[in-house]
């Protein structure tokens, strides 16, 4: 993997095929976990890609096994799964506060959520390319993109149990001093542990030089990162 960098169609990464699906896995399976814990309200991406196949047409994320996102009625109060809690936190210590917020809102930022993580995971898959290859993101797509990552980390990092930055360094040393071979079975040393701590420092490296790039425009007094 190489991360991203600016160039006059956008912001350019160089992706392994087996780093494309994953992410395209992930990004699918947070989206999926959004829908059912929240509802089935979600939005189509903006210009997306040419449809990829699912039900009459509609691109599904791999790993995707509910009907393709649709609109619908979201459901109201906090989220049972801390990791969705994280996405939709409250917006306040006040808990009538926060209900009356998540009643008016939560539907509508859920649903936002899924359609970017949905449009992460069809750019990822597009083309389906047999080696490394860049991975394009158009300027105008930029902030859903990173908004998707920054997603896929926060489920990430409360599956890991993260909660401070010296945790997360550590998640390097970790990876350093455990074997290749843990015990599928065995979350806290072993291969599962091991995959998630490996997808959550990709991502990371992919938000930041996303984020970095868009700054690095944003400085320069060009593109356009709005969307």
């Amino acid at each position: 993997m190489r991360p991203f960098r600016p160039e006059p169609l956008g912001y350019v990464a160089e992706l392994e095929p087996s780093e494309r699906i994953v992410l395209a896995q992930v990004a699918g399976d947070v989206a999926q976990m959004l829908q059912d814990e929240v509802g089935d309200r979600a939005v189509a991406p903006a210009d997306p890609p040419e449809p990829r196949g699912g039900v009459d047409g509609a691109w599904t994320p791999p790993g995707w096994t509910g009907p393709p996102p649709t609109p619908g009625d979201a459901a109201e109060g906090a989220p049972a799964d801390p990791a969705v809690r994280r996405l939709l936190p409250d917006a306040s210590d006040d808990t009538d506060v926060a209900a009356e917020f998540r009643r008016f809102t939560q539907g509508d930022l859920a649903a936002e959520k899924i359609g970017r993580l949905v449009l992460l995971g069809q750019m990822l898959v597009d083309g389906e390319p047999a080696s490394a290859a860049p991975f394009v993101v158009p300027r105008d797509t930029a902030r859903r993109v990173a908004g998707a990552l920054t997603d896929v980390r926060l489920v990430l990092a409360e599956r890991l149990d993260l909660r401070t930055d010296a945790q997360v360094e550590g998640l390097y040393d970790e990876l350093d001093s455990e074997g290749e071979d843990g015990p599928q079975g065995d979350v806290d040393g072993g291969a599962a542990r091991r995959f998630l701590v490996s997808v959550f420092l990709l991502t990371g490296l992919l938000q930041e030089s996303l984020v970095d790039g868009m700054l690095a425009d944003l400085r320069a007094g060009h593109g356009d990162t709005r969307a």
